[in-house]
């Protein structure tokens, strides 16, 4: 029996896309969101998120199960190819289509891309015409995954892609787009500037009866999580389905290699540390959007988190006290910026306001971590620390604060974006 449950596979899945349907909750709002905006005819369709939320996993679900008459799917990804040229992405854009399609190659022209570099709207326009008499006049509907590669963090160069698809949309009633971002500051705003005002989704945490859902339902029959297990889970990962399969994972190998199936809250207790190394990329891609300013006040957050401890939560300190703590005093400006920088913190769903404090004359709100588990990887000593030491040995004569506050080297994380 023991060398039978050891040949077990992980049920759980990290560090790759869902396709099975069943191993994907908590997402039906977006289908029926999808399903209303395509019936009315909406040409653009937003669907947005922090990264390694599962935006492409909900893609390889729409263009798989989802069903809306008079539509057909085709996900594309442009994960890779912010640099490319045009008529690279459209080349490889088409050849997808037809993948998809399941057709063969020489039954229908793909474009050569030296034919798209000449005139990318009519070569790809004839390529179109050629997949509507395939579907019998049935509407494209193309998911474009990863968007938001396609511009810098100052909207100011843009792939001339983006000025494709808006020319295709106005022009071909046919064509409906879906477009999945990471949820970067400007993305919503720069995409209505892009196709005007366009139905938007976010793409967020789950709920806990979801979350119970994907932790029991997923192992369902192998491992048996008690009642106390599963609500540690939920406090650990805060309904965030990666970070709720990362920690079942470990659940799930440890209780293979024990051959103990029963999962308890000591058991969840015990692979927090394995998990926090085995998911280090998940947890340093959402942070790649954030400017320094938001990755300091997110560390100072969390730490100031970790004293309270051994207090209540309501006795947190305000983070820009655990930075004068630390650093030194704080001008009047950089303490307006560092708020301003929580506040945005919260609008993107890293932190939360859990109150006010007094500090000095002023009342100001004091935050937590949203996500317990993110809190807990923050406070590793290899985590944005490691960053912070860098700015300080490039500049030794400086306050910390002020090596950050003026520095542009803290860009940690942007090469760990996918």
């Amino acid at each position: 029996m023991q060398n039978t449950m050891a040949l077990i596979k992980n049920p759980y899945i990290i560090g790759r896309p869902i396709y099975d349907p069943e191993y994907l909750f908590g997402r039906e709002t977006i289908v029926s969101f999808i399903q209303d905006r395509l019936t009315s005819r909406a040409k653009v369709i937003v669907l947005h998120g922090q990264r390694r939320i599962g935006i492409t996993s909900c893609m390889n679900y729409i263009s798989r199960y989802v069903s809306v008459d008079g539509f057909v799917f085709f996900p594309l990804s442009l994960e890779d190819k912010h640099h490319y040229s045009l008529d690279e992405i459209l080349y490889d854009f088409a050849r997808d289509i037809v993948d998809w399609l399941g057709i063969s190659g020489s039954t229908i022209t793909i474009p050569s891309r030296q034919d798209l570099k000449v005139d990318a709207q009519e070569f790809f326009g004839i390529f179109l015409q050629h997949i509507y008499d395939r579907l019998e006049g049935k509407n494209i509907v193309l998911l474009v995954d990863e968007f938001d590669v396609l511009w810098d963090d100052e909207s100011t160069k843009k792939n001339p892609l983006i000025n494709f698809l808006t020319s295709i949309i106005n022009r071909d009633k046919k064509i409906f787009i879906i477009l999945f971002v990471g949820r970067q500051g400007n993305s919503l705003e720069f995409v209505n500037y892009l196709f005007g005002e366009v139905p938007h989704q976010e793409l967020g945490l789950l709920n806990k009866s979801d979350t119970e859902k994907l932790i029991t339902e997923v192992a369902e029959g192998i491992l048996d999580y008690e009642s106390e297990a599963i609500d540690e889970i939920w406090e650990l990962a805060g309904g965030h389905p990666y970070y709720t399969q990362l920690l079942c994972f470990s659940l799930f190998q440890q209780a293979r290699n024990l051959n103990r199936w029963n999962v308890t809250r000591q058991d969840v207790e015990g692979i927090i540390d394995e998990s926090l190394v085995k998911g280090e990329a998940a947890f340093v891609s959402p942070l790649g959007i954030l400017s320094p300013r938001e990755k300091l006040i997110l560390s100072a957050v969390a730490e100031a988190q970790e004293i309270a401890t051994e207090y209540s939560e309501s006795n947190i300190f305000n983070s820009l006290v655990i930075l004068e703590r630390h650093h030194g005093k704080l001008t009047k400006k950089m303490k307006e910026e560092l708020t301003k920088a929580a506040e945005h913190l919260v609008y993107l769903g890293f932190l939360q306001k859990i109150g006010e404090q007094e500090l000095g004359k002023k009342i100001v709100p004091v935050y937590k971590v949203k996500i317990e588990l993110l809190r807990r990887w923050l406070l590793k000593p290899d985590s944005l620390k490691i960053e912070i030491e860098k700015i300080k040995e490039l500049f030794p004569q400086k306050s910390l604060i002020e090596k950050i506050w003026y520095s542009g080297l803290f860009n940690w994380g942007r090469s760990h974006n996918n």
